[in-house]
C-alpha cells in the first residue's frame, strides 16, 4: 500500500493551492507592471523629457492664466497661451482687422479678429503674475497639452510607486509559490 502526501505539489488539494498562489503573483506583476508604465509616462510628460520619447512639445508664449485665486507655488488647472505660428498668425490678423479699421467708413465696420489659444493644463503659477512662457506636452496628436509643473510629476509619482510596490509583491508571491511547490 502506497501512499501519498498532501501538499507535496504532485498532486491533490495542495497542487491547485499553490498554482493559484502563482497566478495571484503574475497577476499582481502583470497590474504592477501596468501602473507602474502609466506612472512612468505621466512624470516624463510632467518633467519634458517627453520630447526625446516622439511626443509634441512646444513653448507657448503671452499666458493668460485668468485665475485671480493662485497663490504662490500654486498650480493654476487651465491657462491659455499662444504658441510661436499662432503669435504670428494672431498679429497678422491684428494688423488686418487695424487696416480695416481705417476703411470703415467706406466699406462699414470691419470682422473681429480671430485670435487662436491654446489650452494648458496644470501650469505652475506665481501667485502675482502670469507666467512669460510656459512649455508643454501634447500627449495625443490633437489632444490636450499638459504643462511641465511640478503637480504633473506629483500625480505620476503615486501610480509609479503603487505599481512598483504591487510589481515587487507579486515577483515576491511567484517565488514564494514556487518555492514552497518545489
Amino acid at each position: 500500500m502506497t501512499a501519498t502526501r498532501a501538499g507535496n505539489g504532485n498532486s491533490g488539494p495542495g497542487r491547485a493551492r499553490w498554482d493559484r498562489g502563482r497566478l495571484k503573483g503574475a497577476w499582481l506583476v502583470l497590474v504592477g507592471t501596468a501602473l507602474l508604465a502609466a506612472g512612468l509616462f505621466i512624470v516624463v510628460t510632467g518633467t519634458g523629457l517627453s520630447g526625446p520619447a516622439g511626443l509634441r512639445v512646444e513653448t507657448f508664449g503671452r499666458i493668460d492664466c485668468r485665475d485671480t485665486r493662485a497663490e504662490k507655488g500654486q498650480t493654476v488647472r487651465h491657462c491659455f497661451g499662444e504658441s510661436p505660428a499662432q503669435q504670428r498668425a494672431n498679429e497678422a490678423e491684428r494688423e488686418r482687422v487695424a487696416r480695416e479699421a481705417l476703411r470703415a467708413h467706406v466699406d462699414g465696420v470691419p470682422v473681429p479678429a480671430e485670435i487662436g489659444r491654446t489650452r494648458l493644463l496644470f501650469a505652475d503659477h506665481d501667485g502675482r503674475n502670469d507666467p512669460g512662457t510656459i512649455t508643454a506636452t501634447q500627449v495625443f496628436d490633437g489632444g490636450r497639452w499638459f504643462a511641465h509643473s511640478s503637480t504633473v510629476v506629483g500625480y505620476g509619482m503615486i501610480p509609479l510607486l503603487l505599481g512598483a510596490g504591487t510589481a515587487a509583491w507579486g515577483g515576491y508571491r511567484v517565488r514564494e509559490a514556487g518555492v514552497r511547490r518545489g
